[in-house]
């Protein structure tokens, strides 16, 4: 199961939230297919470890699910601790330029990708660049946790942004705490 192999890559004691386990189900039913370009990512740790060169102490921080064509990842930021349920959803930039926590957990995140956006949080001001990848998802989530997307993700990442630590910011000081 897709679950179990997520599970795989998530660090010790953490696990799988409920609500990632019905999107796998999901996406298994539907061959794969969830939103926009949205993949799944079932080697979490070590493309966590790779986005951190190498560093595992930063890396234990994150548990990666998800990524897109470019390399981004998305995972929860366990910065609070271990419960999964508890983490934010953040996007981990390819390019280390626009890493941000876009979600304040995952059932939020489901929201947020049911826009149909490519990129799920990357721009979300924008109107959604795909809706019509989104149709199931969105008709999934209705029946299954009787939520529905906001029209854009614009309110839902500020207050994701509000409720959590800053990304970036933590990002710098890691960053200046490796330079000898």
């Amino acid at each position: 199961m897709l679950a179990d192999d997520i599970q795989k890559g998530f660090p010790d004691g953490v696990q799988v939230p409920q609500e990632l386990r019905r999107l796998c189900e999901f996406a298994e039913a539907n061959r794969g297919g969830v939103s926009g370009c949205f993949e799944f990512e079932t080697d979490g740790h070590a493309a966590t470890r790779d986005w951190f060169a190498g560093d595992e102490g930063a890396a234990s921080q994150f548990a990666v699910f998800g990524r897109v064509p470019d390399g981004s990842l998305y995972g929860l930021w366990l910065h609070g601790g271990r419960d999964s349920g508890l983490a934010p959803v953040v996007l981990l930039d390819s390019e280390s330029s626009d890493n941000k926590v876009i979600a304040p957990n995952m059932r939020e995140f489901l929201r947020l990708l049911a826009i149909g956006y490519d990129e799920p949080g990357r721009f979300p001001n924008l109107e959604p660049e795909d809706p019509e990848s989104a149709d199931a998802l969105r008709a999934w989530l209705s029946e299954e946790f009787r939520l529905q997307p906001p029209e854009t993700g614009a309110e839902l990442v500020a207050a994701a942004q509000q409720q959590h630590p800053d990304l970036a910011e933590w990002l710098r000081v890691w960053q200046e705490q490796r330079r000898p």
